[in-house]
C-alpha cells in the first residue's frame, strides 16, 4: 500500500498535545513559493463506507514533500470530522521533508467554507511564509458555479459550490458551502496567486475562470466529477513548485496518466481518465467577448427563448435531474461556420492553452452508460471547459438548483448577455 498510516497516527498524537497552540514558523524572505492545501473535509471525505480519502491524501502530501527544495514551503489546512466530542477543531500544518509541524490547532470549530475564515488562512500563509509567489490547492467537494439557493450576497447562507462543511463538530450540523463569487471576494486584496489547483468536481467551467480572473493567474482542474481518491499528491507535490506552462502541463499530464493507468482493470473506465484543463485568466475576458460575438453568428441564428439549440450528443459534465455544464468548444464548433469557429478558437486557445479530454469518467450516477457514455462526435472536438447554456427544461426552473435563477449572478453570463436571446432569470418553463 502506498499509504503511510503510522505517520498520520503520529501526526494526530502530536496535534492532540497542542490544544489552541500557535507556533508561527519564522518567515523566510527568500522562499521561492509557498503553497497552501486547503482540505475542507468535514463531510464524507473524512470517512465514507470505510474509505478515508482525507487521511490517504494527507499521507500522499507528506510523501510528496520529500521531493521539495529548501526554499519551498507547503502548508496544509485540515477541517475534518472529529470522531470524538472534544475533537474536530481545524488544524494547520507545515509539511517538509516527509515530516509535519503543527502550526496551529484552532481553539474552536468554524465553517471552513466561511469566506472570512478561508481568507484568514490564505492571508496567514502570505504573511508568515512570504515568498516570490503563492499557490492554492482547493481540496474537497465542489459543483463549480452551481448553487442550491440564490444566496450569492450572503456570507453564510446555504450555498453550494465549494467545501461542503456539514457543521457536525460543535456547529449544530447545518450544511454550508462557499460559492465562487464569495471565494473571489475573499481573495481580493491579497497577493494574486500564481495558481489555484482545484482537486474537486466541476470547477473547470468558464464561469469559475472568469470569476477568479483577478485573484489567480492560472486555474487548473476538471470540468467533470473526479474520483474520491483525488489527485496523486505523492507525484504532484513537487510539481506545485514549478513555474509557467511547464507547471500546469506537468500537473495535468501526471494526474491524467495516473488514472489512465489506474483504470486499466476497470471494465467501464478502461482507456479513459479524468478530463483536465487549465485556464490562463489574463485571457478569459477576451474569450468571454469572443463567445458573446460568436453566439450571434450561429448557423440559422441562435434560437430565441423558449427554443433551445440542439444539444443531442453534446458532452455535458454534470447531471442532476437534467444535463448541465456543456462543453463550450464542441458547442461552438457544432453550430458555427468554419471561419467563425476558427476565429473564436484563437481566443479559446489563449485562454485554455492546455487540456486533455476523456469521454468517460468516474461518476456518482449508478447508470453510467445512460448519463455519460452516449456522447456523439470526436473527443478532439471538445475542450475540457464547460459553460452554462440556457435550456427550456422544467428542472432548470423548478429543480434543486434553479439554474435559471442563479446563472446571471456570474459575470461570464452577464457578459455573454443571454437576455438578447430572451433568456433571463424571469423566464419560465414553457411546455
Amino acid at each position: 500500500m502506498r499509504r503511510i498510516a503510522l505517520l498520520l497516527l503520529a501526526l494526530a498524537c502530536l496535534a492532540a498535545c497542542h490544544d489552541d497552540d500557535n507556533e508561527d514558523p519564522k518567515p523566510e524572505l527568500n522562499t521561492a513559493r509557498s503553497v497552501l492545501v486547503y482540505m475542507a473535509a468535514e463531510n464524507n471525505l473524512t470517512v465514507n463506507k470505510g474509505k478515508r480519502f482525507m487521511r490517504d491524501d494527507l499521507n500522499e502530501i507528506i510523501k510528496g514533500s520529500e521531493q521539495m527544495a529548501s526554499n519551498q514551503r507547503l502548508f496544509v489546512f485540515v477541517d475534518s470530522l472529529s470522531g470524538s466530542s472534544k475533537g474536530g477543531t481545524p488544524v494547520l500544518y507545515e509539511v517538509r521533508n516527509g515530516d509535519t509541524t503543527l502550526v496551529q490547532r484552532f481553539g474552536r470549530d468554524f465553517y471552513s467554507c466561511d469566506p472570512a475564515e478561508f481568507r484568514k488562512i490564505v492571508e496567514w500563509v502570505q504573511t508568515n511564509a512570504p515568498a516570490n509567489d503563492y499557490g492554492l490547492v482547493l481540496w474537497g467537494h465542489a459543483s463549480g458555479w452551481v448553487v442550491s439557493n440564490d444566496t450569492i450576497a450572503g456570507a453564510r447562507g446555504t450555498t453550494r459550490a465549494y467545501g461542503q462543511d456539514n457543521g457536525q463538530d460543535h456547529l449544530g450540523g447545518s450544511l454550508k458551502w462557499m460559492n465562487i463569487t464569495q471565494m473571489a471576494r475573499a481573495l481580493e486584496g491579497l497577493q494574486k496567486l500564481e495558481f489555484i489547483f482545484a482537486d474537486c468536481c466541476n470547477m473547470m467551467c468558464a464561469e469559475v475562470g472568469y470569476e477568479l480572473r483577478n485573484v489567480t493567474n492560472y486555474l487548473i482542474g476538471s470540468p467533470a466529477e473526479i474520483p474520491g481518491d483525488g489527485a496523486p499528491y505523492q507525484k504532484l507535490v513537487p510539481l506545485f513548485f514549478r513555474s509557467g506552462s511547464n507547471q500546469y502541463k506537468a500537473i495535468i499530464d501526471t494526474y491524467y496518466d495516473y488514472y489512465l493507468d489506474a483504470y486499466q482493470t476497470d471494465y467501464e473506465l478502461k482507456g479513459y481518465s479524468v478530463p483536465l484543463a487549465v485556464i490562463d485568466t489574463k485571457y478569459i475576458g477576451q474569450l468571454a467577448q469572443a463567445t458573446h460575438d460568436v453566439l450571434g453568428k450561429f448557423n440559422g441564428g441562435y434560437p430565441v427563448y423558449p427554443q433551445t439549440p440542439s444539444l443531442n450528443g453534446q458532452v455535458f459534465y454534470w447531471y442532476y435531474d437534467a444535463p448541465i455544464m456543456y462543453d463550450m468548444r464542441s458547442f461552438v464548433k457544432n453550430n458555427t461556420s468554419s471561419d467563425d469557429f476558427l476565429k473564436w478558437e484563437q481566443a479559446y486557445r489563449q485562454a485554455v492553452p492546455y487540456y486533455r479530454m476523456s469521454m468517460i469518467w468516474m461518476t456518482i450516477y449508478p447508470d453510467l452508460d445512460y448519463a455519460f457514455s452516449g456522447f456523439n462526435g470526436n473527443a478532439a472536438d471538445n475542450g475540457c471547459v464547460s459553460m452554462f447554456i440556457p435550456v427550456n427544461n422544467r428542472y432548470y426552473y423548478n429543480g434543486a438548483f434553479h439554474y435559471m435563477k442563479t446563472f446571471n449572478n456570474f459575470g461570464w453570463n452577464r457578459l455573454i448577455d443571454w437576455e438578447r436571446f430572451g433568456w433571463n432569470s424571469k423566464s419560465t418553463y414553457v411546455r
